[in-house]
């Protein structure tokens, strides 16, 4: 029976040896993060392939896979990994400002409050929530030079909605799904957003006087291509 026990005494700890030593050991991308901040995305990604095989599951390793992913929905399901698998990763807290970031780009208000809220809660001492009171900030601003300016015609003030159906790290991209768009006939743009220092090209679709009338093409353009676009008030579209 002693014997037993001491067995499973020593098992208990080299179970919580290799537990902790998985959380604490992560993969050091620090240099290939300086490598993509000076635009050589490309050759991160082929160093990053083998990385993954000889480091499954690593989570600094899958941070930078999302960080690379250039659709911000594929990116968010990777940075959704991190933050309900390895909510211990020196990345967890980034990988939610990331996903907030997401979400304020394409004006998804209410899911980005509720991301931002789990950042102050999980991680209150994130170096990332300045950030999120400057990009506040800047939205109440410019809510308020909106307000001051009037609207060049009648026109103009009738076309308040649109519909976004893509945000993208890669302009390329971007102008890929807006060529597929426009050659089924229908109007698009791409509007350049800045979030906390991310570059998203949101693709917006349209232009509507009201939100139901958008709505009535909404599940045409989502069964068609594939996409899970959104109705938002054109002022969101354009932040």
């Amino acid at each position: 029976m002693i014997k037993s026990f001491k067995k499973f005494i020593f098992f208990a700890a080299l179970l919580f040896f290799f537990t902790e030593k998985s959380f604490s050991q992560e993969y050091n991308i620090i240099p290939l993060l300086k490598k993509v901040e000076e635009g050589k995305s490309s050759e991160v990604k082929d160093e990053l392939q083998p990385l993954l095989k000889r480091n499954p599951g690593d989570p600094s390793l899958l941070f930078l896979t999302a960080l690379l992913t250039e659709d911000g929905a594929k990116a968010k399901e990777n940075y959704l990994k991190i933050v309900k698998t390895f909510p211990k990763s020196k990345y967890a807290d980034a990988a939610l400002f990331r996903i907030y970031s997401y979400h304020t780009a394409i004006g998804d208000v209410r899911e980005a409050a509720v991301y931002l809220n789990k950042l102050k809660a999980e991680y209150p001492k994130s170096n990332y929530l300045p950030s999120v009171e400057n990009i506040a900030s800047l939205n109440s601003e410019e809510n308020e030079i909106r307000e001051t300016i009037p609207l060049k015609n009648e026109l103009a003030s009738r076309e308040q909605f649109t519909i976004q159906v893509g945000a993208f790290s890669s302009i390329k991209n971007a102008e890929v799904l807006k060529t597929d768009l426009e050659d089924s006939g229908y109007e698009v743009e791409i509007a350049e957003k800045n979030v906390g220092g991310t570059i998203f090209n949101v693709v917006c679709l349209g232009k509507f006087e009201n939100k139901k009338s958008a709505e009535k093409i909404l599940d045409k353009i989502n069964n068609d291509f594939k996409l899970n676009g959104r109705v938002v008030q054109k002022v969101e579209a354009d932040k």
